[in-house]
């Protein structure tokens, strides 16, 4: 670059860091090839807007001689040609007379304009903002309007704005004339334009007579004597006065109404000033009035703001008054807190001495009806945003006639007005905090306005408020308005009414309708608190079901309560009218066999969740997550308080202080992280109603709820513009040293160490107060998984992959002991309470030993062998958890060693256990994403029926279904009947068993085994019986099923062979022919040939009678996993791992017809009844239907796993699919009717009865659903 210009940009330097919005330059100098992406990133990595400023300054001094010319032409398109003339006349020599900042203050004395209050509180955005306006005079008249509402300091930064050298020098330096406008009749009027004429030195003998005269005088001063200064007028009120001084020169104007200056003539430039402060600059000015550090304020002073909203007259006001009372901070905040505005007042250089008369000022110059409008924002809640459609209804209006109101009072600077998010064509509205105190102390009836509002909802759906429509606003504020409104009755008969509760989480979800039965719950009165319950509890255990993106049918999902609930009673009492608007509901006949201990499931996090920890006083809950993410949220009603974030990869534990001041995180991002907690989160706990409402209507509301929710809009507005980034790290402090994931961390009782242990095979403890590393442990040979010190922190327990569990010295770091009881990894390990015990987990057990000596007292089996991958120990040592693989928690008693109960309801691994500090709730943290709340059984729990997914059913009209099915303990369980009673159990067999069929009379059972057992027994047999062994297989039995009339059993095995059975003798053909396992056989042509499906990629039919090979269909390149025969016995179909179907001729094996539109496996198909239509299912949750003559007829979309199983109902109008959840779909359309949510994670297959009106299924917990349709009563 040119000397000359490098020059000029360094003599300019102040001026552009000072002045310049680097967002207005960027993209015009990116398009100009001047900045490149990676350099717009680094001046936007830059925290201040100086900084910002600095960094392009600094960019540009590398650059040639062409980027100065491309940034000058940059500044004038940007709204700095001021900046741009003044480099310029650097670069060619030009002088230009400047100002010093002595000349200037006198020049601006002489003007009028006000002396910097002694507190100044410097506002450099809002500052910038106003002289970028400016610059925009320079070329010759014109207005620039500062708009904003009463209070807010506009008078301040006006004067700010033209307290600058380089702007008198450059803009105006005929000088700055200031008058003090207010409210002012024609006759003051004219005074005030006499006494300028007088400023100006015009003709004092001849004073103007009228303000035409007066306005002719000024025009001609300032465009004769004074074409380069600036006229301010200050506090302007009304348009009488703006017509007066439209005198075609350079004018500054601040006013609360930005409506006046539509009567002027000329440019006019308005800038909307934001209203507050921010809390540093609140701060900043308490600091300067009280003539104290900011770190030395008392903790009132961050309340006050708060409570003030930043107001620039607010803070001043009770600035001014500390300084002379600076030890009544807690007077003047509760002052703010009542809502005594009037007490707020001090003798200051303001129009008004009390904020109370400030605010009053500007609503008494509205109309009449405005007036009314404005007052009726009594009604809202605080810093609320309220949707234009909430006013229509408040004052019966169209949406065009409420914005046209509300346009004039945001032009007053009495509402703020802004667009409502992304999809709404309409805004929202807002008035400051300070104004809605005045609004709700003025107020004459706020009962009545409650009312008003509250009738105007009930109009609007014809006096049924389940059918009020989403308006953004009224789901989550109605039952507040209808208590203070006194409509007690009408609050308990919607917390109770099905109907309004979907109507209402579907709009807000879960957590703000929990809190609704937590506020408001001793409104419901005795006889009703049953009800109360059994609706909290419904929506508590179906919380993570109503947060998802795809909402759940209520309905359906009520039917699932126990029978003798109210949330069950309505639900089929709505599901069985004749009026319901769907066509499928499904009751679950065999629930109240299925006990649920969950009280609470939330899914808050976006990621497995790692670890999940009680409060100590269990009212609150920590948990990490995968998602990077701390989150802190109330254990009653799942409603996230706060999230901490400052982790780079996923979040694997955190634990708080004894104290409760400071939260320790660790994460796979190597590093931990310290916070610190503001109590008052950990003290919140949703507002309820302490009182009972009043009988007599004449008396007093007694409740007081305070307007708090979970709801978007609930958000602080007048801060808007200086809240801090919500993803920025606000962690105390980072501790960096290992090499490797950071799977835990604990805090020491005393508070003061931390302890952490990594991937990285060590063991650390930090300083909590210092920071230091103090120890370094490295004694384990692989992964670190637990650590945590001993009740008495004199040493620290930990557990490792090298199938170890440690004891060390907490001060030095010394090993005291090595337990060597486990023969795999040690997933997790913790202290008793009392320090004697350790509970320690791996493989498939628990392992209770004495800290003291490492005996071990006692070892604990998970009852179907699944690994265990976390342990818990209850306070009182009574009763031990583990989180097992299969997706369950089984709770034992440590006095019997007996399991009490199996926790079923996670679909993904248990990474996580927490009992709650008095033991009477266990807490789990799921890869699933969610975390659940169960109540802990204390005592042993019946027996509940737990089987596995391959199950046979047969339907009967006379008794019922009957179900046959192998269990955990691998027996068989045959149970009939609609509530699932036990008929026949079987032994125990040495190996699982792997599939299980029920013959069509419902006689007899049959069941193979994974080392190649195959067994028959009679159902009549008894409750225990031995199944009759049939020899043959010699691997894994993958598939029975036996033939109409129950004389002969077909089975599939692993040895890639079929037999043929006689049940009668026991005697089998073999079928050997496939080459690769054989998944699945059938029989069909009334029973005289059996289809086969194999690995191997082919059909097989086979000759019943003989067990001969008739043909073969091959043609598939993979696997194929499932298989079917038309109804007609015409044609088969074949589905494979290669994403394709196969449709061939059962008559010659002939392949008719390839199916392909699937991109993952194909893992289930279905011919129709009519045998025209197919059904398959694949790996991605898609289910497709198809013609077999035209092909592909629509995709149904769709499930979240594998789809298993697929049925059409025997009209061929509707399709079932079984996966991880069992949807039902209408087959015409593709139109989804109904999903049943089971609790686990996916199911195998689903039964149906031949008239679709019955159907059964089993989740991978083990849990069986007889379920039958609710049909339309008659």
């Amino acid at each position: 670059m040119d000397e000359k210009l490098r020059s000029a940009l360094i003599v300019n330097a102040k001026l552009l860091v000072e002045n310049v919005l680097t967002e207005l330059l960027t993209p015009y100098l990116i398009a100009d090839f001047v900045l490149t992406f990676e350099e717009n990133e680094l001046i936007e990595r830059q925290k201040t807007s100086q900084l910002r400023a600095s960094k392009l300054l600094q960019l540009l001094h590398t650059k040639d001689s062409s980027a100065y010319h491309a940034f000058i032409a940059t500044l004038n398109k940007g709204g700095y040609s001021y900046i741009a003339e003044a480099l310029e006349n650097n670069a060619t020599g030009k002088m230009v007379r400047r100002y010093s900042d002595a000349d200037t203050h006198s020049l601006l004395v002489e003007g009028g304009v006000p002396a910097r209050p002694n507190c100044y509180v410097d506002r450099p955005s809002e500052l910038k903002k106003v002289r970028s306006a400016l610059h925009l005079l320079k070329e010759g008249g014109g207005w620039v309007i500062l708009h904003s509402l009463s209070g807010s300091g506009k008078s301040v930064l006006a004067a700010e704005a033209v307290r600058s050298a380089d702007i008198i020098s450059d803009y105006f330096p005929g000088g700055v004339y200031w008058v003090s406008v207010g409210q002012l009749d024609h006759s003051k009027l004219l005074t005030h334009m006499q006494n300028l004429c007088l400023r100006l030195g015009t003709d004092v003998q001849h004073l103007p007579n009228n303000v035409e005269q007066a306005k002719e005088r000024l025009r001609q001063v300032f465009s004769r004597e004074l074409p380069k200064s600036l006229l301010v007028l200050d506090d302007v009120w009304s348009t009488h006065v703006v017509k007066a001084f439209d005198i075609q020169c350079r004018i500054l104007l601040t006013t609360r109404d930005s409506s006046i200056t539509e009567v002027v003539s000329g440019p006019v430039h308005k800038v909307t000033l934001s209203p507050g402060l921010s809390k540093e600059q609140s701060l900043g000015a308490f600091a300067m009035w009280t003539e104290r550090k900011v770190a030395d304020l008392p903790p009132e002073a961050s309340l006050i703001y708060k409570e003030c909203r930043g107001l620039p007259l607010a803070i001043t006001l009770i600035g001014a008054l500390l300084k002379d009372h600076p030890n009544r901070w807690v007077f003047y905040l509760s002052k703010l807190r009542q809502r005594d505005m009037r007490r707020i007042k001090k003798m200051l250089a303001y129009e008004h001495q009390t904020l109370a008369e400030a605010i009053d000022m500007s609503i008494s110059n509205l109309d009449p009806h405005n007036s009314k409008y404005y007052r009726d924002f009594a009604v809202f809640g605080d810093g609320m945003k309220i949707p234009t459609a909430v006013f229509c209804t408040l004052w019966d209006m169209g949406k065009e006639d409420v914005e046209d109101t509300m346009k004039t009072l945001s032009e007053k600077s009495l509402v703020y007005q802004q667009p409502r998010e992304l999809g709404f064509d309409d805004f929202v509205y807002s008035v400051h905090d300070l104004q809605m105190d005045f609004l709700k102390l003025t107020c004459p009836d706020i009962t009545a306005l409650h009312r008003k509002l509250v009738e105007g909802y009930r109009h609007n759906s014809d006096g049924d408020f389940s059918l009020l429509p989403n308006d953004g606003y009224i789901h989550w504020f109605l039952l507040n308005h209808l208590l203070k409104a006194r409509f007690y009755s009408e609050i308990i008969f919607l917390l109770l009414n099905l109907r309004f509760i979907e109507s209402k989480v579907h709009v807000t979800g879960p957590a703000d309708l929990l809190h609704d039965y937590i506020r408001y719950g001793r409104i419901v009165i005795h006889e009703n608190l049953a009800k109360k319950k059994d609706f909290e509890r419904f929506i508590s255990i179906n919380a993570h079901l109503l947060v998802g993106s795809e909402k759940p049918d209520l309905m359906q999902l009520a039917l699932c309560q126990p029978s003798e609930s109210e949330v069950y009673k309505q639900a089929y009492e709505i599901a069985s009218g004749v009026c319901h608007s769907k066509d499928v509901y499904l009751d679950w006949c065999n629930k109240a066999s299925v006990p649920n201990a969950c009280l609470l499931t939330t899914k808050l996090h976006k990621g497995s969740v790692c670890y999940a920890c009680f409060t100590p006083d269990g009212s609150k809950v920590f948990s990490a997550a995968r998602d990077s993410v701390v989150k802190l949220w109330d254990a009653q009603a799942g409603q996230e308080l706060f999230t901490f974030r400052g982790h780079k990869d996923s979040v694997n534990g955190c634990s708080l202080s004894a104290n409760g001041q400071y939260l320790v995180t660790c994460s796979s991002d190597h590093t931990v992280k310290l916070w610190e907690v503001d109590k008052k989160l950990l003290e919140k706990i949703p507002e309820e109603v302490t009182d009972s409402p009043p009988i007599q209507e004449h008396r007093n509301p007694s409740p007081n709820i305070k307007d708090e929710t979970t709801h978007p809009m609930f958000q602080d507005v007048a801060l808007s513009m200086s809240t801090s980034d919500s993803e920025e790290d606000n962690a105390m402090h980072t501790f960096t040293g290992h090499t490797g994931d950071v799977y835990a961390c604990a805090f020491s009782n005393s508070g003061d160490r931390i302890v952490t242990c990594s991937l990285d095979s060590s063991v650390r403890v930090w300083n909590a107060e210092t920071y230091e590393q103090e120890l370094i442990i490295t004694g384990h040979k692989r992964a670190v998984n637990v650590c945590c010190f001993s009740p008495d922190d004199k040493t620290i327990l930990s557990c490792s992959e090298d199938q170890t569990v440690c004891i060390w010295d907490a001060q030095i770091g010394e090993l005291r002991l090595t337990y060597q009881g486990h023969d795999s990894a040690v997933t997790s390990a913790s202290f008793s309470k009392d320090g004697l015990l350790v509970a320690s987990s791996a493989d498939d057990q628990i392992q209770i030993w004495e800290a003291s000596t490492g005996k071990c007292c006692q070892t604990f089996y998970t009852i179907s062998g699944n690994a265990i991958l976390c342990c818990s120990l209850s306070p009182d040592s009574s009763l031990v958890a583990g989180g097992l693989s299969s997706y369950s928690i089984q709770l034992w008693s440590m006095g019997t060693a007996t399991t009490l109960a199996v926790y079923k309801g996670h679909t993904g691994w248990v990474y996580s256990l927490h009992f709650s500090p008095d033991g009477k709730q266990l807490m789990s943290a799921s890869d699933d994403e969610t975390v659940m709340i169960w109540a802990v059984q204390s005592e042993r729990v019946s027996k509940c029926l737990s089987i596995r997914r391959d199950f046979s059913v047969n339907f009967c009209d006379k008794t019922g279904v009957t179900i046959a099915a192998p269990d955990f303990k691998n027996r068989v369980v045959v149970v009939q009947g609609d509530e699932a009673t036990v008929q026949l159990q079987t032994n125990i067999e040495p190996s699982r068993i792997r599939c299980c069929t029920l013959s069509p009379d419902r006689t007899t059972v049959a069941y193979g085994s994974e080392n190649g057992n195959l067994k028959v027994i009679r159902i009549s047999s008894g409750v225990t019986s031995e199944g009759r062994p049939l020899k043959g297989h010699t691997a894994t039995v993958r598939w029975a099923t036996f033939s109409s009339n129950s004389q002969t059993l077909v089975t599939s095995s692993e040895d890639f062979t079929l037999r043929i059975w006689s049940i009668k003798d026991g005697s089998c053909i073999v079928c050997a022919s496939h080459t690769d396992v054989v998944w699945r056989c059938q029989f069909f042509d009334n029973d005289m040939h059996i289809l086969s499906c194999s690995s191997d990629g082919t059909l097989k039919v086979w000759k019943t009678e003989t067990g001969m090979l008739e043909m073969t269909c091959a043609g598939h390149r993979e696997w194929i996993l499932c298989c079917d025969v038309s109804p007609d016995d015409k044609l088969l179909l074949s589905a494979s791992v290669d994403c394709r179907l196969k449709l061939w001729s059962s008559q010659d094996g002939r392949l008719l017809r390839t199916f392909t539109g699937h991109s993952d496996c194909v893992r289930s198909c279905r011919f129709s009844r009519c045998s025209r239509l197919v059904a398959s299912g694949d790996d991605q949750g898609f289910v497709f239907l198809w013609d077999v003559e035209e092909g592909l007829l629509r995709v149904l979309s769709r499930h979240e796993g594998w789809v298993t199983d697929v049925h059409f109902s025997a009209d061929s109008q509707m399709v079932i699919s079984a996966s991880d959840t069992v949807k039902f779909w209408r087959q015409t359309s593709g139109e989804l009717l109904q999903t049943f949510h089971i609790r686990g994670s996916f199911v195998k297959y689903v039964a149906p009865s031949t008239d679709f009106n019955t159907f059964v299924t089993v989740d991978n917990a083990g849990t069986l659903y007889i379920l039958k349709r609710i049909l339309p009563a008659v």
